[in-house]
């Protein structure tokens, strides 16, 4: 046969093939290495990096815990300083004039004389039989429909227990010379149940801070100065009106207070409750030397005095 003659023998492996099969060999070899040596546990070198690591966190958070803590027991000084501004400090707080250069300023020859009326900003009461007691620095505020109303009346009231206090401050250039003014008509803001005379004392206060209108009680007013003058009060008189009043300097953004109240009339042996004044005060008066038509009111006026240049 024809196939008979043909015969056939097996291919011999070549290099090529010895060195393909000896790089698998090798790479298989390598990659056992490999994952045995990632499968190793850790030496201890390599274990007490991540040890101290934590503890020197540790170590930095409590310490920055300690320096907090010491920090907000100090009496505020990295504080922002806006932030310990209350109202009984807030006076302390440096008040810079705001009329700059006004003393350069070339004045008429004669000087112009001008005054004007200063309302005081605190009216309120004390009483002496209640030393803690502290009333109402808003006593007609009401609820609208369109919100909180607070009008500007504020009650101005003497008997021989109450008394009122007044402060004044000076905020306006070259108003340095005032008039401290009491008026008020006898019929109408009187009342003696005997009909006898009695006297209302004026009395000058201390005035270096202001009158904080939340705490201020018979207890903690500020102290007696002086008295200025002895108002004497005659229900039973023809006069209309009693009007009083006295000239006093007023330095510019000076505090100035006052004391309404009545003279202790058992010093005299009469009786003290004789003593009754009491009239509500707005801030719409007019010049308190004019007529009648004024209401009753405690009040300063002011008078421009200004040296010409």
């Amino acid at each position: 046969m024809v196939l008979s003659s043909f015969g056939y023998s097996l291919l011999k492996h070549s290099s090529s093939s010895d060195e393909l099969s000896a790089k698998d060999s090798d790479t298989i070899s390598s990659s056992q290495l490999l994952c045995t040596h990632c499968q190793r546990p850790l030496s201890g070198s390599h274990s007490i990096l991540p040890f101290w690591a934590i503890v020197i966190s540790l170590l930095s958070l409590s310490l920055n815990c300690i320096i907090f803590l010491v920090s907000s027991k100090l009496s505020g000084q990295c504080l922002d300083p806006m932030l310990s501004v209350t109202n009984e400090n807030i006076h302390l707080l440096r008040r810079p004039t705001p009329f700059i250069g006004f003393d350069n300023i070339t004045r008429p020859v004669p000087p112009i004389q001008r005054e004007l009326i200063n309302f005081p900003q605190v009216i309120q009461q004390v009483n002496k039989d209640r030393p803690g007691f502290v009333y109402d620095d808003d006593p007609l505020r009401y609820m609208s429909r369109r919100g909180l109303v607070s009008p500007e009346e504020r009650r101005v009231q003497a008997t021989d227990k109450v008394s009122t206090l007044a402060q004044f401050r000076a905020i306006d250039y070259g108003m340095e010379r005032c008039e401290i003014h009491v008026r008020f008509p006898i019929n109408t803001t009187t009342a003696a149940s005997s009909g006898r005379p009695f006297l209302l004392s004026v009395n000058r206060l201390e005035s270096r801070i202001p009158i904080n209108t939340k705490k201020l009680s018979y207890a903690n007013k500020p102290a007696l100065v002086s008295t200025i003058a002895q108002i004497r009060v005659d229900p039973a008189s023809a006069k209309e009106e009693t009007h009083w009043w006295q000239r006093f300097d007023c330095p510019w953004d000076g505090s100035f207070t006052f004391e309404l109240a009545c003279f202790d009339m058992e010093r005299l042996g009469d009786g003290a409750e004789d003593c009754w004044v009491e009239w509500w005060q707005n801030r719409e008066g007019e010049d308190p030397r004019s007529g009648m038509n004024n209401s009753p009111s405690i009040l300063t006026c002011c008078t421009l005095l200004i040296k010409s240049s």
